[in-house]
């Protein structure tokens, strides 16, 4: 993680009025070593591999301020659960769902980051992050019909 990063973040933290904790920042950490997409429950055994002490109520208690700080963003739910990305330096993408494999693929396209930066010009706002999933049958699960 770059300095600038780390010092946005801890701005970030004490301008929510929050105290900044070194449990924070290892859970920031651990989730930018992410590649792909992640839960709650794989991201606390990734940091249990590690001999971290941060608990699974942590983990829950900083997602949603890494979302509200734009640093990652719940893409999807599966069976009961959020799956999150980081989304820094992320284009934006699509997230093709097989409903009966569960298996999810990103499509990216430029015409998305072209929709995103015209609406922020449009609308003189700040994106942080956008969701969008579609649903279907992979073509592996297609071929098994």
């Amino acid at each position: 993680m770059s300095d600038s990063l780390l010092k946005d973040f801890k701005k970030f933290i004490k301008n929510k009025g929050l105290k900044y904790s070194p449990k924070r920042e290892e859970i920031l950490r651990e989730i930018l070593e992410v590649d792909g997409h992640f839960d709650v429950e794989s991201l606390y055994l990734r940091l249990k591999e590690r001999k971290s002490k941060v608990s699974k109520t942590s983990i829950y208690r900083t997602i949603p301020l890494l979302i509200e700080g734009g640093y990652i963003q719940e893409v999807y739910k599966q069976e009961g659960h959020s799956h999150y990305e980081v989304t820094l330096n992320k284009q934006p993408h699509l997230h093709f769902i097989c409903v009966k494999c569960k298996k999810v693929d990103e499509i990216s396209d430029e015409r998305l980051l072209r929709l995103v930066e015209d609406y922020q010009k449009e609308k003189k706002c700040r994106v942080l992050s956008h969701h969008l999933e579609i649903f279907g049958i992979c073509s592996d699960c297609k071929e098994e019909d």
